[in-house]
């Protein structure tokens, strides 16, 4: 039960970690002033890039607790789903029919995937 908790909050974060980087962006600046590299970023960026790390690494430890070959093609695509989701409703992005089959398809996957 613990390891589908963890590949959960791993969804959570993955997912919040990109839209707050993409939130903060627009704000972030790096290069090179007076021969020194400058990076400016807001405080959404760098939180969002603080839970996109605590992401990567429960995603080190899920990949230790599950096959390979289940784990990798549901958790992706449970995430570009969710992904896809916020990108609608958070950032008003408009999402083409292909966008639509392309969650279709994903979804019947991770069910074919997991019908024992």
């Amino acid at each position: 039960m613990l390891k589908y908790i963890l590949v959960a909050i791993y969804l959570v974060c993955t997912t919040s970690g990109m839209a707050l980087i993409k939130l903060g962006g627009s704000s972030t600046t790096m290069g090179i002033k007076d021969g020194n590299f400058a990076l400016s970023m807001s405080f959404i960026s760098i939180l969002g890039y603080l839970i996109y790390i605590v992401s990567f690494l429960l995603w080190t430890k899920i990949l230790t607790m599950f096959d390979l070959s289940y784990i990798v093609p549901i958790a992706t695509g449970i995430s570009q789903i969710i992904i896809l989701l916020m990108a609608m409703g958070l950032f008003h992005e408009n999402i083409s029919i292909m966008g639509f089959i392309g969650i279709a398809l994903t979804i019947s996957g991770v069910i074919c995937m997991n019908i024992k």
